[in-house]
């Protein structure tokens, strides 16, 4: 009887440690996925960059007035601001 209960108790102790073990691997797997969904979300962001870059045309007409453009975009969104904020 008293084989079988020191048995046990090895068997708990053994599940235990490997318990925490699993928990200590799940907590470092959950820290490296949290990593890499942060460097998946900053790819996404240089490849949309990328894709916007890319379509500009080299042409320097056409540049500048896409320039005149968002200028004009950003005196917009400027005023709207300044509307709210008063």
């Amino acid at each position: 009887m008293m084989h079988k209960v020191e048995t046990l108790r090895k068997k708990y102790h053994a599940l235990q440690s490997e318990k925490k073990e699993m928990a200590r691997t799940i907590e470092r797997q959950e820290l490296e996925i949290a990593q890499q969904e942060k460097e998946l979300k900053q790819l996404r962001i240089d490849n949309e960059f990328l894709r916007v870059a890319h379509s500009i045309p080299r042409n320097p007409e056409l540049v500048a007035r896409y320039k005149k453009q968002v200028a004009k975009m950003v005196r917009d969104i400027d005023r709207c601001i300044k509307q709210l904020n008063a």
